[in-house]
C-alpha cells in the first residue's frame, strides 16, 4: 500500500507539473521578407525574440522568413486561415476592407513616419476604425514615409512633371498624379525597375525606402521630395486566434506591441528613408530637390481637392480625417 501511494503521489505531482509547460503556445510569424532584410533584422525579428525570451513556458514565436508560408499578396488570408498566426502587410492590398484607414494616404498631411504611425495607432485604439478591424487584433500600425517623384527625365519642381507617365501604386497615388497634370500608370513596386529601364514610364511615385531593395538608383536620375501621401501597414493576428490564447500570452504580446512599438516602427522607416536618400545623392549621379515653399503652397491647394473629395465620398470620412489630423498634431508635439 505504501509503495502504491508513493507512485500515485508521484504521478499526481508530475501531472500537476505538465499543464504549466503544456500551456506554452507556439505562434508562426511569417515576415514575408528575407532574414537579412533590414526590416527583419532591425524590427520584426527583435520584436519576436523579445516576446519569446520573456515568454518561456507561456508563448514562443516561431519566425518564418521569406515567402514560403505567406507573401505580400496573401498574408491576410494566411493569417485568417490559421496557416500562420502572425504576419504584416499593407491594408491597401486587401480589397476595399480598410477604406477609412486610407486617410493616411492623403497628400500633405504629414512629413514623418514616426508621427503618422503613432497617430494611426491612436486612431485605431480610439475605436473610430473599429468596424474595419473586427476580425483582427492589431499589434502594431505603421505608416510608410512620404512618397516622392523619381524620374528618368530632368525635373526640378512639381511643375516639371506635367505630361509625364508616372507609376502609381494605388488609387490615391493615381489621383495625386492626375492632379499634377501627369498620367498615372498602375503597377506593383517590383515592376518599376523594368518599366523605367524600357521607358514604359518616365517616373515613379515611391518612397526612398524602395531604392535599396529594388535598385531604383540605376534607372532614375532626378528626384523631387514633397509630402505626396503614404501607405499604411499593420502587424496583426486574427482576433479569433488572439482571443483563444491564455491571458498571460495575450498580455505578454501586447506588452511589446501597441503605440510605442508603432512609433519605433515609424522611427525605423524615417531612418531608412533619410539614409537611402543620402546614399543615392552622395553617388554624385543624381539631382535631388526638396519642393520649394512656393511649390508646396501651390500644390497643397491643388491636392486639397483630393482630401475634400475623399472626406465627402467616404462614409464617416470627414470625421476620420479631422480625428487623424488631431492625432498627428498631438504626436508631433510629443
Amino acid at each position: 500500500m505504501k509503495t502504491g501511494f508513493s507512485i500515485a503521489a508521484l504521478a499526481a505531482a508530475l501531472a500537476g507539473a505538465v499543464p504549466a509547460w503544456a500551456q506554452e503556445v507556439a505562434l508562426k510569424f511569417a515576415t514575408t521578407n528575407a532574414p537579412t532584410a533590414h526590416l527583419n533584422a532591425q524590427v520584426l525579428t527583435p520584436w519576436a525574440e523579445r516576446i519569446t525570451a520573456e515568454g518561456k513556458g507561456i508563448v514562443r514565436i516561431e519566425l518564418s522568413h521569406g515567402t514560403t508560408l505567406a507573401d505580400q499578396s496573401n498574408f491576410y488570408s494566411r493569417v485568417m486561415n490559421d496557416v500562420v498566426q502572425i504576419s504584416w502587410g499593407l491594408q491597401g492590398t486587401i480589397g476595399g476592407k480598410f477604406p477609412l484607414t486610407e486617410v493616411v494616404s492623403l497628400p500633405f498631411l504629414s512629413q514623418k513616419s514616426e508621427d503618422s504611425s503613432a497617430a494611426l495607432w491612436r486612431l485605431y485604439e480610439s475605436g473610430k476604425l473599429a468596424k474595419e478591424y473586427g476580425d483582427v487584433e492589431v499589434l502594431g500600425m505603421v505608416v510608410f514615409p512620404q512618397l516622392s517623384i523619381h524620374s528618368r527625365k530632368p525635373i526640378k519642381s512639381l511643375d516639371d512633371v506635367k505630361g509625364l507617365k508616372i507609376r502609381a501604386g494605388g488609387n490615391m497615388a493615381s489621383l495625386v498624379i492626375q492632379s499634377l497634370n501627369a498620367s498615372p500608370v498602375s503597377m506593383p513596386t517590383a515592376d518599376i525597375y523594368q518599366a523605367l529601364a524600357k521607358g514604359t514610364i518616365d517616373a515613379t511615385l515611391v518612397q526612398w525606402t524602395a531604392f535599396q531593395p529594388f535598385k531604383l538608383a540605376e534607372v532614375t536620375s532626378y528626384h523631387v521630395d514633397a509630402p505626396l501621401g503614404a501607405s499604411p501597414a499593420m502587424l496583426f493576428m486574427s482576433r479569433k486566434k488572439f482571443d483563444s490564447l491564455p491571458k498571460a500570452a495575450r498580455d505578454l504580446i501586447m506588452k511589446h506591441s501597441g503605440e510605442q512599438f508603432s512609433r519605433q516602427f515609424g522611427v525605423f522607416w524615417d531612418r531608412v528613408q533619410a539614409n537611402d536618400r543620402k546614399t543615392v545623392v552622395a553617388s554624385g549621379k543624381h539631382q535631388a530637390y526638396v519642393a520649394s515653399d512656393q511649390d508646396l503652397k501651390k500644390w497643397s491647394k491643388v491636392l486639397q481637392g483630393i482630401s475634400e473629395k475623399w472626406a465627402k465620398d467616404t462614409p464617416d470620412g470627414a470625421v476620420i480625417l479631422q480625428a487623424y489630423r488631431e492625432e498627428l498634431a498631438k504626436s508631433a508635439r510629443r
